[in-house]
């Protein structure tokens, strides 16, 4: 006996394939934000590290490490501020919103807010002078 509808599994294929689909996009939008979310959180952590090892241009060595001589004190805020302007573009889809960087006594705090969420990213490091460690161990092994 031949059946009296045609085409019904075409309906119903036209009503899974459109949430299958959005599924499938659903998916590939979590991965960019969590992507995003923790290529943010590496720089942070990264950008928290360089400016706690800064020796405020007192001893040269910072301007032989980052390749920039300059006379003058260098300004950790300055140059983390510069680098998340530049790592900004990397981020494909949920770039930062609001960043800074708080440098105190001890310890160098850099925080960055990224689009489509609330929390903000937090990296904080302890300040740590290179050139004083260096004597401190060498004075240390002699």
């Amino acid at each position: 006996m031949r059946k009296k509808w045609k085409g019904y599994l075409t309906v119903e294929a036209s009503f899974i394939m459109p949430i299958i689909l959005f599924l499938y996009l659903l998916i590939i939008l979590a991965a960019l934000f969590l992507y995003c979310r923790s290529a943010i959180s590496q720089d942070n952590f990264l950008l928290s590290i360089r400016a706690g090892r800064f020796s405020w241009g007192e001893d040269d060595y910072g301007e032989v490490i980052y390749a920039e001589k300059d006379t003058s004190l260098w300004l950790a805020e300055a140059y983390v501020e510069k680098r998340l302007d530049y790592k900004r573009a990397f981020y494909p889809f949920f770039p930062t919103q609001e960043r800074g960087c708080i440098v105190r006594d001890d310890a160098v705090l850099v925080e960055g807010r990224q689009k489509g969420s609330k929390a903000s990213i937090t990296k904080i490091t302890k300040m740590i002078n290179p050139i004083t460690g260096i004597r401190q161990v060498r004075s240390e092994t002699t």
